[in-house]
């Protein structure tokens, strides 16, 4: 009886070591744990005071040391080491730790100073029909029918004017001029003149940019030919264009 009570002593007194071993074992692993999160958290200030990276980047760091060391903890095959509820508080632990996350804040952009509008003015376009005609004149000649009252002032400011003509000569052997005349004034609007170069079809002609005299004044529409052969005046025209 004695050596049984002795065996049972012996064994309980195993027990009892076993189960203080398996203590100070989960102490041990606990302390190391923080101690390791602890060091982790300075580094990750340090990294935060020097700059380097950007906070995001640390962070995601962070998360993930955390997430392997809770990963091996649970991971763990003996739970007498460290059982559900030390897991839980490890994970209360590290969430109380985790660092906060700042969103970014939206910084305003100075609007730039309003350029002002540059106003464009269209040019308008304005045609004084004088009609059609012929004439065989070897000087200059009036093209019956064919005058204008014209206004300059009526027009506001003035961009440009220039005489058109179309003609042809059914022979298309000479050459014939056409040109306005101020019969107000008694003279040739100068530069108006256009000349044809003999020609069965008809052409237009466009003379240089001619100037009109200030008011009202009535413009007639001559013609001249070289050999004094019929040439025939399909259509003439003031080309007007303001600013």
């Amino acid at each position: 009886m004695d050596e049984d009570n002795q065996l049972i002593e012996k064994m309980d007194s195993s027990n009892k070591k076993d189960v203080f071993k398996k203590l100070i074992s989960a102490k041990n692993l606990a302390k190391i744990f923080f101690f390791l999160l602890f060091l982790n958290l300075i580094y990750l200030d340090i990294l935060l005071i020097q700059g380097v990276g950007d906070k995001q980047t640390i962070i995601q760091r962070f998360e993930n040391i955390t997430n392997q060391v809770v990963d091996k903890t649970v991971a763990t095959p003996n739970p007498n080491i460290c059982p559900q509820s030390c897991v839980s508080q490890i994970n209360q632990a590290l969430g109380s730790n985790k660092p906060v996350v700042l969103s970014p804040t939206a910084t305003p952009v100075p609007s730039k100073n309003p350029t002002s509008q540059t106003v464009v003015s269209q040019a308008k376009e304005y045609y004084v029909p004088f009609g059609s005609g012929s004439g065989s004149s070897v000087d200059w000649q009036d093209v019956p029918g064919l005058s204008a009252s014209v206004d300059s002032n009526s027009y506001g400011s003035i961009k440009n004017v220039a005489f058109e003509a179309s003609l042809h000569i059914p022979t298309g052997n000479e050459t014939a001029s056409v040109r306005l005349y101020n019969a107000t004034d008694n003279h040739p609007v100068w530069n108006s003149e256009v000349d044809f170069n003999g020609n069965t079809n008809s052409l237009l002609l466009i003379s240089p940019s001619i100037s009109l005299d200030s008011g009202n004044k009535l413009y007639k529409v001559q013609i001249k030919t070289q050999l004094q052969f019929q040439a025939i005046l399909d259509q003439s025209r003031l080309h007007i264009i303001t600013n």
